[in-house]
């Protein structure tokens, strides 16, 4: 189990799930810049429970979830990472050292951060092959002064677009502070 655990981190990095969840922000904030400046930083990931359902593929962090990525911070009651097991590996081993993350769920409390922006949300869904992240329940986004709110929250990671819906859309944008004259 350990090495299953060691090949799920190791693919949570690839996902780039944490990183992920913060480029939303900028994104949905009207920018289409990668957040990826600490991308090659190891994943430490603290939890109270790991657990390994191999006949699902499926591996369960839980209570009171953890991880840093440089200065990327992820956290939320419970990350579900399902993965593929590789029809190459042939060894029965579910991840193996081939296995594919195909959907990674943060799930309870979902809040990250970064140096200069949050998100939050009840549910956060990564879903790697179509590079989609869908954040629902009481989402926020801010970044600075600025605050996006809503129910509903779903970027394409690849084209850097997102939509915010569920109910009414609240924005509020801060212009910033000129220098007043004497």
């Amino acid at each position: 189990m350990a090495g299953l655990a060691r090949t799920i981190i190791m693919h949570l990095a690839a996902a780039g799930m944490v990183l992920s969840l913060l480029t939303l922000t900028s994104a949905a904030q009207g920018q289409t810049r990668p957040v990826t400046p600490d991308a090659d930083q190891p994943i430490d990931i603290n939890a109270d429970n790991l657990e390994v359902q191999q006949d699902k593929n499926l591996a369960i962090f839980s209570g009171n979830v953890i991880a840093v990525q440089g200065q990327i911070k992820l956290r939320a009651e419970q990350l579900r990472v399902w993965y593929r097991t590789s029809a190459d590996s042939g060894s029965g081993n579910a991840a193996g050292n081939n296995g594919t993350i195909i959907r990674i769920d943060a799930i309870e409390q979902v809040f990250v951060s970064s140096a200069t922006e949050t998100a939050q949300g009840d549910i956060g869904i990564y879903e790697v092959a179509d590079q989609r992240l869908t954040l629902t329940g009481a989402v926020v986004l801010t970044r600075g002064e600025n605050v996006l709110r809503g129910n509903k929250l779903v970027m394409n990671l690849a084209t850097g677009q997102s939509q915010i819906s569920g109910g009414r859309v609240h924005g509020r944008f801060v212009p910033p502070k000129r220098k007043s004259k004497p």
